[in-house]
C-alpha cells in the first residue's frame, strides 16, 4: 500500500515538473515519467509475486486436514455412529491418481488400533469422506453388473434399504505413502444418497485377478475437523 501512495505521489510531481518544460526538455521529462512507472509496476509486481510465493509456504503448515501426512493427529466431531468425539493418529498418507486429477487418503487410526480412511478432495471445494463400515457384496443390491452401470453412468445400488444413484466411475492408479515405487491399479464406482456413498473399488493383484471392496462412507463437514498437528511419527 505504502508503494502505491509513493506511486501516486511521484506520478503528479513528475506531471507538474513535466509540465514547466518545453521542447527537448518536456521530452526529457516524458520519458523519465515512463520509466519511472515502468520501474514502479515492476518492483508492485514483484512484490505481488513474493506475497503469493509467502502465502503459499504457509498454507502449506497450516493446521487443515489437506495437510496432514504420516503422524498428524486429528479429532471429528459428531461422526456417525460414535457417541464422543474421534481421536486419531494418521499412519499413512496414500495417492489416487485418475489423469491429471488427484485425491489423497488418510488411514488412520484410534486408541484403540482400529482403522479408519479419510477421502479428501480438493478441487473447485473442498470435499471430505470418511469410511465408517467396509462392506461385504451379499449386503448390496445393484440394478445391474456394474460393467453395464460403468457403460450407462446410471444405475443404482441398494443398502440397507437405502438406494444409492450412481455418480461416477473410472481407471485410477494408487500409490501407497505416495512413493511412485509403490502403486497399484484400480477401477472405482461411486454412489450417492444426501451425505452418505457407497463406493466399490475393483483391484488388479499380481496374479492378474481382480478383488473387490465396498465401502459405506459419510462426507463430513471439514469444519468438523479439528488438526492438532499436521506430521509427526511414522510409526507403520
Amino acid at each position: 500500500m505504502n508503494l502505491i501512495v509513493t506511486f501516486i505521489f511521484l506520478l503528479c510531481f513528475l506531471l507538474m515538473f513535466s509540465s514547466t518544460f518545453t521542447g527537448a526538455g518536456a521530452l526529457a521529462a516524458s520519458v523519465l515519467l515512463i520509466i519511472s512507472v515502468i520501474l514502479i509496476i515492476l518492483i508492485l509486481k514483484r512484490n505481488s509475486e513474493l506475497q503469493k510465493h509467502n502465502l503459499k509456504e504457509n498454507d502449506s503448515e497450516k493446521l487443515i486436514i489437506q495437510n496432514v501426512k504420516a503422524g498428524g493427529v486429528i479429532r471429528i466431531l459428531n461422526l456417525e455412529g460414535f457417541d464422543t468425539d474421534l481421536d486419531l493418529k494418521c499412519v499413512s498418507r496414500n495417492l489416487y491418481m485418475e489423469g491429471d486429477y488427484s485425491w489423497y487418503e488418510l488411514k488412520c487410526v484410534n486408541a484403540d488400533g482400529q482403522t479408519f480412511w479419510i477421502d479428501i478432495e480438493d478441487d473447485d471445494e473442498l470435499l471430505v469422506s470418511v469410511v465408517l463400515k467396509k462392506l461385504q457384496a451379499q449386503e448390496l443390491k445393484f440394478s445391474g453388473s456394474l460393467q453395464d452401470i460403468d457403460e450407462n453412468e446410471y444405475g443404482v445400488v441398494i443398502y440397507n434399504g437405502t438406494s444409492f444413484n450412481y455418480i461416477d466411475s473410472g481407471d485410477a492408479v494408487f500409490y501407497k505413502r505416495c512413493d511412485n515405487a509403490n502403486k497399484e491399479k484400480l477401477y472405482y464406482w461411486d454412489f450417492q444418497k444426501g451425505n452418505k456413498l457407497v463406493s466399490v473399488e475393483e483391484w488388479q493383484n499380481s496374479t492378474g485377478k481382480s478383488d473387490m471392496e465396498y465401502f459405506y462412507s459419510q462426507i463430513i463437514n471439514p469444519a468438523s475437523i479439528i488438526v492438532y498437528s499436521i506430521s509427526g511419527e511414522n510409526y507403520e
